[in-house]
Formats: structure tokens, C-alpha cells, sequence
């Protein structure tokens, strides 16, 4: 019965015309994106103000005794999550969103989703100084990804799919519904000029529809009105740019230094990590709520953030939550906690910016909404020195605001953040941390002539996670047959080392008579060649179907088909 409702189903949506169908779908991914991405940040607040409200009220001992164990909790509570279940749910979200768009064709499976929704809720619900902008985005993007597969779409439109979604997943975590769109084209697909433009803005507008409906329209961050600022605050932006830029370029260089340094070195199992960054934090939020009474080391911080924005903070908190949130979001991360760094890069921006301007009302003539207007210039600066995408950084903290008079000392700002950035190197954060992880991964773009297309690399173009048959049990031979519906497997040895290729037809025939016609000799190919090579041995395929190997060894590492030459030429 419920086959055939699927295949009733499945027989509806194809008859629908094809634009009606794909405008359909895209907003279904707003929809889709934008709930999640509510639903995780309620979540997260709930948890932070349910368990930490209390705190407040505390004095400083029982603080230090009652936030240890919580503090600790949730880095062992996410830790085992994510080591037991999925273990690609630590970090920010983004590389691996943005590996699985270029090397898996936008395909997430849903288990790291659900663990990144619960060990992310956790940590940053518990306290740990991380993000939820790269968690969401994570989430958002996997979700409608995998929403598109049961829709029926086709292999092809599956990056459109995780695309719409990361946008929507943003544009409801930010309420930045333009921002959203420009992260997605600058930091994921990098190309302005996508082709998914208007399916990804038409997502992004829904989801704040959504937003709009199920929250309001209220900005992430309430900032007084600003009626006029001095022309001195133009010559303190390149100042507080560049500062809070060199603090971007610093909190990533020792961030992932040392993340790097922990996964060669560290001893410590991979489920106890996240506890480490805990107790960091633990001893950096003490330390402050000691001296000035404030929490914004736990969690986002995002009520000190808004406090420093309208001037309501004396300058030692503001120096002393800088440096605590600082040491603690580099631990966290480091450490292998689970959440993004969007939220804490802000975060030290606006507290550098809010630096400058109180220092510097005691030699010019400023005022409150040009401390303010300093401060979120750091926001811009910093947020833009770590992701390297100017236009997001700039329009999502002129989204959040809501105040256009900001928008030129931002611009100058960027300027100054980009080119004190790109002096330490070109690699944003995401990019880093894909390298530090060993995963090479060349993006693609339209070629401009066919001898171009012949020298692209086949390792951007494969298909991972390739079926194998791995032993003859009868076991294993319908397993494989029922779970997919190719016409070729690739047999390997107990190593992964390629044996040869075997039909669908063989695989059925060995289950009925436990007989088969033998093995194809498998047409290996080199992960190394390039697209010219890959044509040429297809043309003398007898199956269509290349067995993508090590470049010194048999090991399987993936397929190639005549289906994906085909994709890569459209």
C-alpha cells in the first residue's frame, strides 16, 4: 500500500509542468530551511535562558561551583553525541556543507543532521562560546538536499536544493533575508553569477515570510537610532578596521593551529575534546562574571553584544569580555565542540570597535551613536577578515541593524578589513579548515573551451561512496541489489582493492542458481586524470562505467559513468 501511494504520488508531481514543479520545490526549501533554522534557535534559547537565568542572580562562589558541572556536562553530552553519531557534526557546519556540494553533489545524509541539531542545541544551549549561523546552515541545506531526493529530483539538482536551503537556514537565523543570498554565492558556490541566483533568492524570501510569521520582524541586534555622526568617526574606522581585522586574521590562525595540532597530538579520546573547551570556558566566564558581573562569555553573548552596541558598558567589561569570549571561542572550536564562529566573530568586533570609540571620547568630540557606529564597523571588519566575503559581511550586519546611515563607514571599513586580511594569505576559515582536513577540492565553473573542460581534474567530477560488492554471501549480493539499481558494481577484496566489475544481470543470475557468467575486467582509472583521459577510456568501455582507483594502488575510491561525462559537458 504504501508503495503504491509513493509511485502514485511520484507520478503526480512529474505531471506538473516543469517551471510550476521547480518554483514549487524552491519554495518548499524556504519553507523547509527557514522552520529549522527557527526551531534550532528556539532551542538553543530555551535551553541558555532555562538553564543559565538562574545564574544571574548568583553571587561568585556558588556561580563557580553550580556553572562547572553544567559547563562540563554539555561538552561531554555533545562530545558522545558526535562521536557516536555522526562524527562530521563538530565545527561550524560550513566546510563540510560546502564539501558536500562540490565532491557529493549537494548530498547529505540525514543522520549527521539530527546529531547536529541536538549536540549543537547543546553546546551553545549549554553555554560553550560558539555560534549557531554555521550549525543552521549546515542543517537547513542537508535538510532540503535530502527533501529534494524523496521529491524524485535528480542528481544534477541537488546542489540547487542545498544551496536554497542554506540560504533560507541563514535568512531565518540572522533575519537577513539579501545576506543570506550573497553567503550562499560567495562562500559556498562562489560565483556572484550563478545560475541558481533566482531560485536561492526566491527560498531566501520565503524563509523570512516564514520568519516573519512564526517570530516578527524584529533585527537580530536593537541599536538606538543613529541621527548624525562626526566626520571623526571616518578617521577612526580604518583604525578599528584594521584592528579588527588583525584579531580575525589572529583568532583563526591560533584556532585552527591549534585545532590541527589537538587532531595529530592529542591523546585525549575524541568523545572527552569538547569537555576540555568546556572547562576553558568555564574558568574565562568566572573570571568576568567576577569582575563585572556579565555572561556574555557564555553561549552567543549576543544581550552583552546588544548592551555594548548602545553604549551601556564601561570600557574594562568591554576589554575583559573581548578577551575572555576570545580564549574561550578558540578553545571550544579548537577543541572540537560543536558550532559555528559567526556569532563570536561579531562579537570581538563589536567589542574592538566599542574599544576605539570609548577611548577615543576622551580625546575627540563623540558621542553615543558614534561609538555605536565604531562598533558594528568591528562587526563588518572582523566577520569579513575570517570568511572573506565583503558583500555578506557588509550586508548582513547593515540587515541586522536596520540603519542605513551605517552602510558608508561599513564600506570603508571592508576596504581596510580585506587588505589587512589578504596580507596574511587568501584562505578563509572554511577553506582552512577543508585543508587542514586533508580534502582537496577544486570548485566547478562553467568552462570557456573544450580543451579546458579536457584538463579538468576527474576527482571533481566523481562519484563517491561507490556500491561494491565486498564478498559472495547471499546476504550481501541482495543487499546490494536491493539498495541500488545499477548495472555495474566494482568487487573488492577484504582490502578495497579493485578485482573487477560485475553486472546487475550476474548478481540476480548468482541469486537465483548461485552462477554467474565471471567478472568484467575492471577499467580502473587513476583519481589523478583528467576528464580528456576519462573520455578516452569510456570510448573503450565495453560498459560505460570507469572504477575511479588510488593513484598508486587498486584501492576503490569511486565511479565514473558516461551519465556523469554527459553532466559535466551540460
Amino acid at each position: 500500500m504504501k508503495g503504491s501511494l509513493k509511485i502514485k504520488f511520484t507520478t503526480w508531481v512529474g505531471q506538473i509542468p516543469a517551471p510550476s514543479r521547480k518554483i514549487g520545490l524552491v519554495c518548499l526549501y524556504g519553507i523547509c530551511g527557514s522552520l529549522v533554522g527557527i526551531a534550532f534557535h528556539h532551542v538553543i534559547e530555551f535551553l541558555f535562558r532555562w538553564i543559565w537565568s538562574p545564574f544571574r542572580q548568583m553571587d561568585l562562589l556558588h556561580f563557580i561551583l553550580y556553572s562547572f558541572p553544567v559547563l562540563l556536562g554539555a561538552g561531554l553530552m555533545s562530545g558522545i553525541l558526535m562521536v557516536f553519531g555522526a562524527s562530521s557534526a563538530a565545527g561550524s557546519g560550513i566546510p563540510q556543507l560546502k564539501l558536500a556540494f562540490w565532491k557529493e553533489h549537494g548530498v547529505i545524509p540525514l543522520r549527521p543532521l539530527f546529531v547536529k541539531f541536538l549536540a549543537g542545541s547543546i553546546t551553545v544551549g549549554g553555554g560553550m562560546s560558539l555560534g549557531r549561523e554555521g550549525p543552521t546552515v549546515y542543517i537547513a541545506g542537508g535538510l532540503t538536499s535530502w527533501i529534494g531526493r524523496r521529491m524524485g529530483v535528480i542528481l544534477s539538482d541537488q546542489r540547487l536544493a542545498m544551496a536554497c536551503g542554506a540560504s533560507a537556514g541563514l535568512a531565518a537565523a540572522f533575519n537577513t533575508p539579501i545576506a543570506a543570498v550573497t553567503f550562499v554565492l560567495e562562500e559556498v558556490i562562489e560565483d556572484l553569477n550563478s545560475r541558481f541566483i533566482g531560485s536561492i533568492l526566491l527560498a531566501s524570501v520565503v524563509s523570512v515570510f516564514c520568519l516573519y510569521l512564526f517570530v516578527g520582524n524584529t533585527p537580530v541586534f536593537i541599536i538606538p537610532t543613529v541621527t548624525q555622526f562626526h566626520w571623526q568617526v571616518y578617521f577612526l574606522t580604518v583604525f578599528v578596521a584594521a584592528f579588527a581585522a588583525m584579531i580575525g586574521v589572529q583568532f583563526q590562525k591560533i584556532s585552527l593551529g591549534w585545532r590541527l595540532y589537538i587532531k595529530k597530538t592529542s591523546r585525549v579520546p575524541v568523545f572527552l575534546r569538547p569537555v576540555l573547551g568546556a572547562m576553558v570556558t568555564w574558568f574565562a566566564a568566572s573570571v568576568v562574571f567576577g569582575f563585572t558581573g556579565r555572561m556574555g562569555v557564555l553561549g552567543l553573548g549576543y544581550e552583552d553584544l546588544a548592551e555594548t552596541l548602545a553604549g551601556n558598558l564601561a570600557l574594562s567589561t568591554v576589554l575583559g569580555l573581548l578577551i575572555a569570549k576570545l580564549i574561550a571561542t578558540i578553545s571550544c572550536y579548537s577543541w572540537g565542540g560543536c558550532g559555528g564562529i559567526f556569532a563570536p566573530t561579531l562579537f570581538f568586533g563589536a567589542m574592538v570597535g566599542a574599544l576605539f570609540g570609548m577611548a577615543g571620547q576622551q580625546v575627540l568630540p563623540l558621542h553615543g551613536d558614534d561609538v555605536s557606529i565604531l562598533a558594528v564597523v568591528g562587526m563588518t571588519a572582523c566577520l569579513g577578515a575570517v570568511v572573506r566575503a565583503p558583500i555578506t559581511s557588509i550586508l548582513i550586519v547593515f540587515e541586522m541593524t536596520h540603519h542605513f546611515e551605517m552602510v558608508p563607514p561599513l564600506m570603508l571599513g571592508m576596504l581596510v578589513s580585506q587588505a589587512v586580511s589578504r596580507l596574511e594569505g587568501h584562505q578563509n576559515f572554511y577553506t582552512k579548515v577543508l585543508e587542514d582536513d586533508g580534502e582537496e577540492m577544486d570548485r566547478y565553473i562553467g568552462v570557456r573551451d573544450f580543451q579546458e573542460w579536457k584538463e579538468r581534474k576527474l576527482r571533481d567530477h566523481m562519484s563517491f561512496r561507490p556500491h561494491c560488492l565486498h564478498d559472495w554471501s547471499m546476504e550481501s549480493i541482495r543487499s546490494l541489489v536491493a539498495q541500488s539499481s545499477y548495472a555495474f558494481y566494482p568487487v573488492v577484496d577484504a582490502r578495497g582493492l579493485l578485482q573487477g566489475v560485475i553486472s546487475r544481470e550476474d548478481l540476480i543470475q548468482y541469486l537465483k542458481n548461485q552462477n554467474h557468467s565471471g567478472l568484467r575486467e575492471g577499467t580502473g582509472i587513476s583519481v589523478e586524470a583528467t576528464l580528456g583521459d576519462v573520455q578516452e577510456k569510456l570510448l573503450k568501455s565495453d560498459s560505460n562505467f570507469l572504477v575511479v582507483t588510488a593513484p598508486d594502488s587498486l584501492l576503490v575510491l569511486g565511479v565514473f559513468t558516461l551519465h556523469d561525462l554527459m553532466r559535466t559537458q551540460s
